[in-house]
């Protein structure tokens, strides 16, 4: 069996033709796949740190959002709860006393009083908070390190 006459043997070596192209260097193949590599892993890390960030901007949106209606709602519930305490103990000390001067009188003694009370414990909390002792400790170590 005669091949066709267009085909050409890949084995044959014609001594009058020129040489067939050689193919690349294996080892900038190599380079040129690694880098293309590197190229898709960046744009891959890239990708996925921009999605993080997108997702923890919205949380934090959401967060924010939350953490201004509270800053909103709890001071107004505290001061609807403490006007209506102040109002029943003005009712009830009117019931006895008689007289809703003397009763507002003695309910704003009563609020003041609470509220010197509050004061007095956000300084024992404030001396508690600033932790002197462990301040104290910072700063010697911190002595002996230079």
């Amino acid at each position: 069996m005669q091949a066709p006459p267009d085909y050409v043997d890949p084995d044959y070596a014609n001594p009058g033709a020129a040489a067939p192209p050689k193919p690349a260097d294996e080892s900038a193949r190599a380079q040129a796949a690694s880098l293309g590599d590197l190229a898709l892993d960046t744009s891959e890390y890239v990708r996925a740190w921009s999605a993080l960030l997108a997702s923890e901007t919205r949380l934090a949106g959401a967060s924010m959002l939350r953490l201004i209606g509270g800053l909103l709602v709890v001071p107004a519930l505290a001061l609807v709860i403490c006007t209506a305490v102040d109002a029943f103990l003005i009712t009830l000390l009117q019931h006895w006393v008689g007289d809703w001067s003397v009763c507002i009188g003695i309910v704003l003694c009563i609020d003041l009083a609470c509220l010197y009370g509050l004061l007095l414990a956000i300084r024992a909390w404030w001396r508690d908070m600033s932790l002197p002792r462990s301040r104290a400790a910072l700063m010697q170590l911190f002595g002996k390190a230079t």
